[in-house]
């Protein structure tokens, strides 16, 4: 399941940070933390918008004023994840559907006000690493700014060095943000979808 080098560095499990989720598998690539988690079916409220075609890109600037209006209107999700936020973006491993970006919170009921949406996410396996410099350090990349999240850290690097695939499963690649008190983001974390393991030389 590890690729070279990556069996010394293996470590415990790890601590799950989420309910749905399960950390299978801890390493430490470079000075890179890298965990295998697995994750329940999950069920998610806010706001999804998708491409209008195969190769485009979603309107996120629309996705977030339209996000923003229901904070305005004075609508929120019932019973969400406390401390926590999502944004989940479908099919960027894919270039036969179009690309889809969803700004939200795990929530554990369809009960929710009118005007929210609701995305169900499979059950899957994802290997999860914290978006910081210290990472980007680890693969000699620059640090990310925002836009796309930078999941070729996992799925062209980290992923292939410990002997997983990362392609195309259905599941979304996930940015999940820990918020302070005072709302200020506390840190970032990036789940890409496992689809199995590769052949190593």
């Amino acid at each position: 399941m590890s690729g070279p080098g990556a069996m010394s560095n293996r470590k415990g499990p790890g601590e799950a940070l989420h309910s749905q989720e399960q950390v299978l598998e801890s390493f430490q690539l470079g000075g890179a933390t890298v965990q295998l988690v697995q994750w329940t079916e999950s069920l998610w409220c806010g706001k999804m918008l998708y491409a209008k075609d195969p190769v485009g890109e979603p309107d996120v600037e629309q996705l977030m004023r339209d996000f923003v209006a229901l904070g305005e209107a004075e609508l929120s999700p019932h019973d969400p994840e406390e401390g926590w936020d999502v944004c989940l973006s479908f099919n960027y491993l894919s270039d036969q559907r179009p690309s889809g970006v969803f700004f939200g919170f795990l929530v554990k009921s369809r009960s929710q006000p009118e005007g929210f949406d609701m995305v169900w996410v499979p059950a899957g396996q994802y290997l999860r690493v914290e978006i910081n410099e210290e990472t980007a350090k680890a693969l000699e990349s620059e640090p990310w700014t925002g836009g796309v999240p930078p999941y070729q850290w996992i799925s062209e690097s980290l992923g292939p060095r410990l002997g997983f695939l990362c392609g195309d499963s259905g599941l979304p690649i996930v940015e999940y943000y820990r918020h302070r008190a005072d709302g200020e983001i506390e840190g970032c974390w990036m789940y890409v979808p496992v689809t199995g393991k590769k052949q190593l030389d």
